[in-house]
This record gives structure tokens, C-alpha cells and sequence, in this order.
């Protein structure tokens, strides 16, 4: 099952879909990118956002 996920930094929105698979997060990032993290534990909303928030501060370095 995907889930959804929205930040906002500096005014843009960032959306990712992510899925959890065993103890796998798969996040799919706005450009297409994927990454994965192993749980072990950990939450899976907390992680994928983890990863959209390096996406979306990539990005915000690069406007400027």
C-alpha cells in the first residue's frame, strides 16, 4: 500500500509517495527518485519524511 506525504518549505510544496514492504521504506521523491531505508524500528511517516525534507532542501539550494 502507498501512502502520501506534503512538506512545504519556503513556500513550495514537496509531495512523496512511499510504501513499506517487510521492514523496507521506499520513498518515490518528486523528480522521480527513489530511496530506501531499513526500519528497524523506526516510524514510517517520521523516515519518509526525513527524505522528502533532504529532496526539498536540495532543491531549495539549488534556486538559489
Amino acid at each position: 500500500m502507498e501512502d502520501e506525504i506534503t512538506i512545504e518549505i519556503d513556500g513550495v510544496q514537496h509531495t512523496a509517495l512511499y510504501s513499506v514492504f517487510d521492514d523496507t521504506l521506499t520513498v518515490s521523491l518528486p523528480d522521480g527518485s527513489q530511496r530506501s531505508t531499513e526500519l528497524r524500528g523506526l516510524n514510517p511517516v517520521s523516515a519518509a519524511k526525513a527524505h522528502l525534507r533532504a529532496y526539498a532542501g536540495s532543491v531549495a539550494r539549488q534556486r538559489k
